[in-house]
């Protein structure tokens, strides 16, 4: 799957003013381009989660509240400009921070930077045929000069295509679900239908819940601007 695209969006971060700029006036072509560019920021909001895995845990712990909602929050884009910061809440089972990345090798330049031992981020999610394609995109990308004005070009040429992320939580399961608050951490993925991002789907994993690319899926309730809201990973709390 060619991600570079979602590479660009990240590292350009305003690239989308200079979009909006060339696409104001009047041109052929230019209302189109304008309406398929993906900004990151469309990411930031507030999400309810549907994750029947979570649901059956839920539903049958002791002593957890009804009517909690599972929520994912994305607040902002990593200091470095290549993730999406935020938190996820699976009442009575699990609650993490969470960072959202568009390459498996964007993700592990991420941890690398918040974990002190060097965690490798292997693929825990579904085997199929777009993680080779991946893999080969990826080495395409790095023989690229990340300088070159036809990065632009591709990144609007591409920007029609489904948001794909490639996610990492980091948190703790909480007593209904392991006995004991357990620190934890897993991987899973992301995809967003269309460019505005209102919902979601995707995968998760953790190995003490037993789960291996169990479905949820999100639906956005709030839109948010960048937010500084604290968000702290793994046991030595760094901040994101």
């Amino acid at each position: 799957m060619d991600d570079s695209w979602q590479e660009t969006a990240f590292t350009s971060r305003h690239m989308h003013n200079r979009q909006s700029r060339n696409t104001s006036g009047k041109g052929s072509g230019g209302g189109k381009s304008k309406r398929n560019t993906f900004d990151v920021r469309k990411t930031f909001g507030s999400y309810t989660v549907k994750c029947p895995a979570w649901h059956k845990l839920y539903t049958s712990g002791d002593g957890v509240s009804t009517g909690q909602e599972a929520v994912l929050e994305l607040y902002r884009l990593t200091e470095c400009g290549t993730g999406v910061v935020g938190e996820m809440a699976l009442p009575g089972v699990l609650r993490a921070a969470v960072l959202l990345a568009a390459s498996r090798k964007s993700l592990q330049a991420i941890l690398d930077r918040l974990e002190p031992v060097e965690t490798k981020v292997e693929d825990e999610g579904k085997e199929d045929g777009e993680n080779e394609e991946q893999e080969s995109d990826e080495e395409e990308e790095d023989s690229e000069d990340e300088s070159s004005p036809n990065r632009f070009e591709t990144f609007e040429k591409n920007s029609f295509r489904e948001p794909k992320f490639w996610l990492r939580w980091n948190g703790v399961l909480e007593s209904t679900a392991a006995g004991e608050e357990k620190a934890e951490s897993g991987l899973g993925y992301i995809i967003f239908p269309s460019n505005d991002c209102r919902k979601f789907k995707g995968t998760l994993n953790c190995a003490s819940l037993e789960w291996k690319d169990v479905a949820f899926s999100g639906h956005k309730i709030a839109p948010r601007s960048e937010s500084d809201i604290p968000v702290a990973w793994g046991s030595n709390e760094v901040p994101m």
